[in-house]
């Protein structure tokens, strides 16, 4: 399963015959079914608008349907309005935005690295201190790269 459809729809309203778009703030899709089948899951994402015309007042209710099968991939929607006229629908499957893993063995190499070095200078107390000075250092390198 994806984590979940956006879409946006443009139809006239059947009784003004005023013009309409809704975007993906304006349409909430939840998952309301699913089944295993032979190439993984399939998921069924549903939503219902239901409002007045902004133009003359009139009641208008759009119901859409979408399933994703197999994973990633609309395989199939289905639309029913009342009070529209001319309905335009696009679906997409959407997917959060993933943090980038963190690379610990760049701070774990400046760490040991650090060690080393205060252990020649120092002797024990000096790896201890060159250990973490060389863990600060590579945290410090590692969130850089993730930032820039």
């Amino acid at each position: 399963m994806s984590d979940g459809i956006i879409g946006n729809a443009k139809f006239r309203c059947s009784n003004c015959d005023s013009e309409h778009e809704l975007n993906e703030e304006d349409i909430y899709f939840e998952a309301t079914g699913g089944s295993s089948r032979e190439m993984g899951d399939e998921t069924e994402y549903s939503a219902l608008i239901s409002e007045q015309c902004s133009e003359c007042g009139a009641l208008y209710e759009i119901g859409m349907k979408v399933w994703e099968y197999p994973t990633g991939i609309i395989n199939s929607s289905d639309e029913e309005a009342n009070g529209v006229e001319d309905l335009n629908v696009n679906y997409e499957i959407y997917h959060k935005p993933q943090e980038p893993e963190r690379d610990s063995s760049r701070v774990m190499g400046a760490a040991a690295g650090g060690a080393i070095f205060g252990a020649s200078i120092g002797g024990p107390f000096g790896a201890l201190i060159g250990g973490i000075i060389g863990g600060i250092i590579g945290d410090s390198v590692a969130k850089g790269d993730k930032n820039g």
